[in-house]
């Protein structure tokens, strides 16, 4: 009996031996706390996304005050039946205008009429109609409406040199210059950012070319006469100058009619490699 006692007794020490207690969970990895930590860590993640946004948005902002207002220019040969209409702008930094007054009669220039347009934020828009002196009708030439264009900027110029920094015309031009420590032969081109679109006019009657690029003393004329050697006619135009950057629109026909599916891709080819491709090899070449 003893030793049957002492085999069970031994029994019951070996089981208890072999079983592992219960090794309490802890508390941060409940069932309740694990939903709730993925939970936290968006909110804070999300939280953490807008205030960066947020922070993004202000600095960009803060720059755009810093820089201050960029000046504008927009020639518009389209609105008005009978005069050219030139509308500037430059914040709230522009008065009267009676320096471009005198600049546009010496271009040898009719104002028909004059207005000052209030905008948002305190700014003004000066408006003028335009015509020649001479034939009493709007301006047509490519040629003149470049010079009242540049005429316009290089008075802005003079009067405010703060739009320089802005202005491709009041940035003077540095050659690049080839890294000594690359191997001779040619360069990587530069492409200079353009956007061609072709659209039919509303009315059927001509084509909307839309071009965005950027903006350099004799661009205009570059343009039509690139459209010339094409044969392609320049009915009006819409010249806006934001900046640096240049916004034309010209309305075109070839042989009288809307441009068609080839002579869109014609237009579109021979713009795109002059202005962002024959432009960058004028500048580098030496």
């Amino acid at each position: 009996m003893a030793s049957l006692m002492a085999s069970k007794s031994s029994s019951v020490l070996c089981r208890h031996s072999l079983t592992r207690p219960a090794i309490a969970r802890p508390a941060a990895l409940t069932n309740s706390k694990v939903l709730s930590i993925p939970s936290a860590f968006v909110q804070r993640a999300q939280a953490l996304k807008t205030h960066a946004a947020n922070n993004g948005a202000t600095a960009k902002a803060d720059k755009a005050i810093g820089s201050g207002p960029v000046p504008i220019v927009k020639i518009d040969n389209k609105s008005d039946p009978f005069a050219t209409k030139v509308t500037v702008e430059f914040g709230d930094k522009l008065g009267e205008l009676l320096d471009t007054v005198r600049a546009l009669k010496n271009l040898n220039l009719n104002i028909r009429k004059a207005a000052v347009v209030p905008q948002l934020a305190g700014n003004k828009a000066s408006t003028f109609y335009i015509t020649d002196a001479d034939t009493s009708e709007k301006v047509f030439k490519s040629a003149r409406l470049e010079e009242i264009r540049m005429t316009i900027i290089n008075n802005m110029l003079y009067y405010h040199p703060e739009a320089s920094q802005s202005l491709v015309a009041g940035k003077s031009f540095q050659p690049p210059s080839r890294d000594p420590t690359q191997p001779l032969g040619p360069k990587a081109r530069a492409v200079v950012r353009t956007t061609i679109e072709v659209e039919e006019a509303p009315s059927g009657s001509c084509s909307i070319l839309h071009v965005s690029t950027r903006d350099r003393p004799g661009l205009l004329v570059d343009i039509v006469s690139v459209l010339k050697d094409i044969n392609v006619n320049v009915v009006s135009a819409e010249i806006d100058t934001i900046g640096d950057e240049a916004k034309d629109d010209f309305f075109v026909t070839y042989h009288g009619e809307p441009l068609n599916g080839p002579m869109v891709q014609l237009v579109t080819n021979s713009l795109q490699y002059y202005l962002s491709l024959a432009e960058v090899e004028k500048e580098e070449s030496y």
